[in-house]
């Protein structure tokens, strides 16, 4: 089996051209989704080595699960992209504390969640590599999407701190925005 890589929101959008990319590198992609069924499938049915997992990551036990069940059965997965996120408007005059609750689970805590569980189960050939999305908003604050760019924020600080504690040479953790 080729080294796998596991892409968090991977049926659309970013998430999709980094399969698509992985792939074409010889990857085998595991497309994570939460309500994309039909484009998930269509997407590992149009790549050469690729499978489909569903997850909603407002429930981080299930997504530590799902890295446990990964975990068990993947020889060689070397990568984890976290992906994924949820990005509704709140603002800085009022903050919504459902979408600040959604935010900060499926955009900071669980994806820090999955990387910890990763890094400590993931057997790898290649070493590990930990790639957590940011967004331009790090560098760009403005008062829109309040809730949204805070838990981007933790996330930043989450994938430094990640980063500091790898013993193994071999490990990464990288934040993109």
């Amino acid at each position: 089996m080729p080294p796998a890589v596991l892409i968090t929101g991977a049926a659309r959008r970013i998430g999709k051209c980094l399969a698509e990319r992985f792939s074409a590198a010889g990857w085998h992609v595991v497309i994570h989704h939460r309500d994309s069924h039909d484009e998930a499938a269509a997407l590992a049915a149009a790549l050469p080595s690729a499978e489909t997992v569903s997850c909603d990551l407002m429930d981080g036990d299930s997504a530590v699960a799902m890295i446990d069940a990964l975990a068990e059965r993947l020889p060689d997965w070397r990568m984890l992209v976290n992906c994924a996120a949820v990005f509704d408007f709140d603002s800085a005059e009022a903050i919504d504390p459902a979408i600040f609750a959604e935010a900060m689970t499926v955009n900071a805590e669980t994806p820090a969640r999955m990387a910890q569980r990763f890094l400590a189960r993931a057997r790898a050939d290649g070493g590990k590599r930990v790639i957590q999305f940011t967004d331009q908003k790090l560098l760009n604050p403005n008062p829109d999407f309040f809730s949204y760019t805070m838990a981007k924020h933790a996330m930043a600080a989450t994938v430094r701190m990640l980063a500091m504690a790898q013993t193994d040479p071999a490990t990464r953790v990288y934040g993109l925005a």
